[in-house]
């Protein structure tokens, strides 16, 4: 599967595409949350306590998804001009709970952007996530989204071109 169809796929699959959990001590979903919070906090000691709500969790094992992580995908944190982004929400459960973790792509470049993990999922919440997104691009790149009305309706708002693609992997057979 090429690079670009890679970023066409929910953050739960992009995560389950790299193969970055290899054991399954800890449940995927927990591993998803970790990932997402620990770029969102920069701390694998605050990423372990939040998690360790969910599920026991140790530094060393945040530490350890973080850097296979990476390895796969580089995050990024500089300012850079870009032409294509793909952007995405997806829930994951965990205790009965919701979270939902947004994230964008560089698509050309092969880069994390920014995710996040939100506790609702909507207009304003999308709003804030994209204006996150803008502090990393000198410019005002194309996004690549699925039908989701929130994210769109965001898109619009701040005036920013937009492409619609469908991003569920088709299944086999």
């Amino acid at each position: 599967m090429g690079d670009y169809l890679l970023f066409m796929l929910r953050v739960r699959e992009i995560v389950e595409e790299l193969k970055v959990f290899e054991r399954n001590k800890v449940p995927f979903e927990v591993k998803v949350l970790g990932v997402a919070t620990y770029i969102q906090t920069s701390s694998v000691r605050r990423t372990a306590r939040i998690l360790s709500e969910l599920h026991p969790v140790s530094k060393t094992s945040v530490w350890n998804w973080i850097r296979k992580f990476e390895e796969k995908l580089p995050v990024v944190s500089e300012k850079k001009r870009r032409y294509s982004i793909a952007l995405d929400e997806t829930v994951v459960k965990s205790n009965k709970k919701a979270y939902y973790v947004y994230s964008a792509v560089d698509v050309e470049k092969n880069e994390l952007i920014l995710m996040r993990v939100y506790t609702n999922r909507n207009y304003l919440v999308s709003r804030s996530f994209l204006k996150e997104v803008l502090k990393f691009c000198e410019n005002k790149p194309r996004f690549i989204v699925d039908k989701a009305p929130w994210l769109i309706d965001a898109l619009k708002s701040l005036d920013l071109e937009f492409e619609h693609q469908t991003f569920r992997r088709e299944k086999p057979g």
